[in-house]
């Protein structure tokens, strides 16, 4: 009996001594052209609607644009998706009346643009290696732009639909499956854009 007890003591440790001895295989890092989804949040500045006047005022204060986006790769070279972004900018104007006898008098506007935006776009990935790509890319949309507007003290608000797109000339990514990124284009989101990227799934 206490043959078989040693025994089965002896072959316990040696099973368990084998288990932990063995060394901790390292886990696989996969490629980013492997992993076909991409989420992305990011901040950019420079939209196109700051350069744009409304009813004679100028922007004075643009809070950039704050965008969350997805995008699932159809092959190695292009990539569909969808993003959401919103930018504020406050402007201001003064617009001069004059009567008939050459007398003038003002009034002074306040309006706050409040623009939720939302494109489709399509990416052409050029250059497409394991941990870097390089990219252009072409997307339109609309926007609602939710406003609010002062016209000597009296307030009034609105909102009204306008067309967004958005043009992206270079664009890199510098990563594996968690990247950074970022773009150079012109359009209602941004001219210059950067931030975080999570590619997922096969």
């Amino acid at each position: 009996m206490k043959r078989v007890i040693l025994l089965s003591m002896m072959l316990l440790f040696a099973g368990v001594t084998t288990m932990f001895g063995q060394p901790a295989e390292a886990p696989i890092k996969k490629n980013q052209t492997d992993l076909f989804n991409d989420f992305y949040i990011s901040y950019g500045t420079g939209t196109l609607y700051y350069f744009i006047e409304n009813e004679g005022m100028e922007a004075k204060n643009l809070s950039g644009t704050f965008l969350v986006g997805f995008s699932r790769s159809i092959n190695k070279l292009i990539a569909v998706g969808f993003q959401l972004s919103y930018t504020n900018i406050d402007r201001t104007g003064i617009d001069y009346l004059y009567s008939y006898q050459q007398t003038v008098s003002y009034t002074n506007t306040k309006m706050t643009d409040n623009l939720w935006q939302g494109i489709a776009n399509v990416r052409f990935r050029y250059l497409n290696t394991p941990a870097f790509c390089m990219y252009s890319g072409v997307g339109m949309g609309v926007t609602m732009d939710y406003y609010h507007k002062t016209v000597d003290s009296v307030a009034s608000n609105g909102q009204k639909l306008l067309p967004a797109g958005q043009l992206t000339l270079l664009g890199f990514r510098f990563g594996r499956a968690i990247s950074f990124f970022g773009e150079f284009g012109i359009g209602t989101n941004s001219i210059l854009n950067a931030g975080i990227s999570y590619k997922f799934g096969d």
